[in-house]
């Protein structure tokens, strides 16, 4: 992840009765990181430190604080170019085609619709509560930026459940709040999405476009395992998690993307029951969902295979796993073996 992810940190943290300094060395992540925003580090710390400040704060809303601290102009190289594209909808696409230059574990997806759908997939491993706020406040920050403020959602979308207090985020995102959805993200409408930028210039566009594909970006460490969790993720509740149709959202063969796989030393049945562990795990948590609506969203067709699958993994029926998950978040504990 850049460093710039980290912009605001010290003082969100102080500002919430913690020590940075300390947190901040107790996560093994140097100071001396907030000195340049282009700056890469590894993303597990960041994440872990986040969603850490929230709990030992008591602030649920910690992820939400940390994206009033970023600007514009914070994306980095890539806000040369979204501040000359056409409309909305080109600024999204944008931010998913140049998603590694902000960092290595998200991607953002449109879905085309009534409504159109804007989907923030984070990889399953990272996908804490604190970095996806951040990430969908920041989202929504640079849509409503680009449009000159005149681009606001239908509704924003959280797999999470519904904090106790939710003043937050209805001071960040002024429309309807589903929590509890199937994915993060936001729906809109499709005209919307063609609002014009009132700074849109086709020839500088192309001129940042030109630039920033002359920066070199250091190779993920996994890239095809990690477009694949991503896409495996996304087409998941949508019952196309098949190899085929995983293939042809990356642009490849079936062949070319088992070979590419095996070369990472990884297979795509594992990374689908890695992703689809992630998620159910999630919406059992997270979400108000029936189990059936959650088999459904985890590519089962029906209860009962979805119950043994479950079951199989995690030596519990969905339910009694749900149930336990519920008593513990009563009595105030945190169990590390969920996440």
């Amino acid at each position: 992840m850049r460093a710039a992810t980290l912009t605001g940190y010290i003082e969100v943290a102080r500002f919430v009765g913690l020590d940075p300094f300390r947190m901040l060395r107790e996560a093994g992540i140097p100071v001396s990181l907030f000195a340049d925003g282009e700056q890469r580090h590894a993303a597990g710390p960041i994440v872990s430190l986040l969603e850490r400040s929230a709990a030992m704060s008591g602030c649920e809303s910690f992820g939400l604080l940390m994206a009033d601290c970023r600007s514009f102009a914070q994306l980095g190289p890539l806000s040369l170019l979204l501040e000359r594209l056409a409309t909305l909808r080109h600024v999204i696409n944008a931010l998913s085609e140049y998603r590694r230059h902000f960092n290595d574990i998200m991607d953002i997806v449109l879905e085309e619709g009534h409504p159109c759908l804007i989907k923030v997939q984070i990889l399953p491993e990272y996908a804490s509560t604190q970095i996806v706020d951040f990430t969908v406040a920041r989202l929504h920050r640079n849509l409503s930026g680009a449009s000159g403020g005149r681009w606001t959602p239908l509704a924003l979308h959280l797999i999470r459940e519904k904090p106790v207090d939710v003043s937050e985020f209805r001071r960040c995102f002024p429309c309807e709040h589903v929590f509890g959805s199937s994915f993060n993200g936001f729906s809109c409408t499709a005209a919307s999405l063609g609002i014009t930028n009132p700074l849109s210039n086709d020839t500088m566009a192309r001129h940042a476009s030109r630039l920033l594909d002359l920066v070199q970006l250091r190779p993920e460490a996994a890239p095809i395992g990690d477009q694949v969790l991503r896409a495996i993720a996304l087409l998941m509740p949508s019952g196309k998690a098949s190899l085929e149709h995983v293939a042809a959202n990356l642009g490849l063969s079936s062949r070319v993307l088992q070979r590419s796989l095996e070369g990472e030393g990884r297979s795509f049945g594992t990374l689908l029951n890695e992703v689809r562990r992630d998620l159910a795990q999630q919406y059992l948590a997270n979400s108000s969902h029936t189990i059936t609506t959650i088999s459904d969203l985890t590519g089962y067709n029906t209860l009962s295979s979805f119950s043994r699958w479950f079951a199989g993994e995690f030596g519990l029926a969905p339910h009694t796993w749900r149930a336990s998950q519920l008593a513990i978040a009563s009595r105030g504990e945190f169990d590390e073996s969920v996440h």
